[in-house]
């Protein structure tokens, strides 16, 4: 029985320093995870909105919720003091076949796609993870005979689908032969995910910046109309 007690009190101070350490290396590595993160979500919303150059983003606030999660919009300004949006980006969130897929999106002032990252998915390996998958232009015969052709820059083609369609030309089709985003052969569920989530994102960033615009172009339009005059002073009797 004591060495029992003994063996029982060994494994709960050793449990306990291993909590600490843990929640030590946890508040040691936060910050430096969460400025990384950041930072990718940067290089996110640049890559989206790839003809905005030099992009300044100030974040839209908003209380809207998509799928669960809070929707997050930013406007791309051309440079510092800026007072014209050139872009908007925004996460969308949607439900794949085994993960929740979260995409990174950039529109022009149209609400036209302007390209799209899939930024976090856990999908079936082979399959909906070929969402992200980058075809490659080498043959096998190149691969081997040494004549490959550099790659860099290649970008997912079932994300390159996106580029220049608005919402009413999202939706997934099964053949080339169809106007809309062609599918992933096997991954049909995933390739609905970030379509419809992509056009749900769309019609929302839509719903909160419209009316702003639409408001802030009503006051320039009354400023910038001529006052009519008025006179205080009486005529004599």
């Amino acid at each position: 029985m004591r060495d029992f007690l003994k063996l029982a009190g060994t494994l709960t101070v050793i449990a306990c320093a291993a909590s600490v350490a843990l929640s030590v290396a946890y508040q040691a590595t936060r910050e430096v995870k969460e400025r990384y993160d950041l930072e990718e979500q940067e290089a996110a919303r640049r890559e989206v909105l790839p003809e905005v150059e030099g992009a300044v983003f100030e974040r839209v606030e908003t209380d809207s919720v998509m799928n669960g999660a809070r929707f997050v919009c930013y406007a791309a300004y051309p440079s510092e003091g800026s007072t014209e949006a050139a872009g908007y980006t925004f996460v969308a969130y949607g439900r794949g076949y085994s993960s929740t897929i979260a995409t990174m999106v950039g529109v022009d002032t149209a609400f036209a796609v302007t390209g799209i990252r899939i930024i976090s998915q856990r999908e079936t390996p082979g399959l909906g993870t070929k969402i992200q998958e980058v075809a490659s232009r080498n043959t096998l015969w190149q691969v081997l005979a040494g004549k490959a052709v550099g790659e860099e820059g290649l970008r997912p083609w079932f994300q390159a689908q996106f580029d220049g369609r608005d919402e009413s030309r999202l939706r997934v089709v099964k053949s080339r032969a169809d106007d809309g985003v062609l599918a992933v052969t096997g991954a049909t569920i995933s390739s609905e995910a970030v379509t419809g989530s992509v056009r749900r994102g769309i019609a929302m960033l839509r719903s909160i910046v419209a009316p702003v615009e639409a408001a802030e172009q009503g006051a320039t339009a009354a400023r910038a109309e001529p006052g009519v005059p008025t006179s205080t002073t009486e005529a004599a009797p």
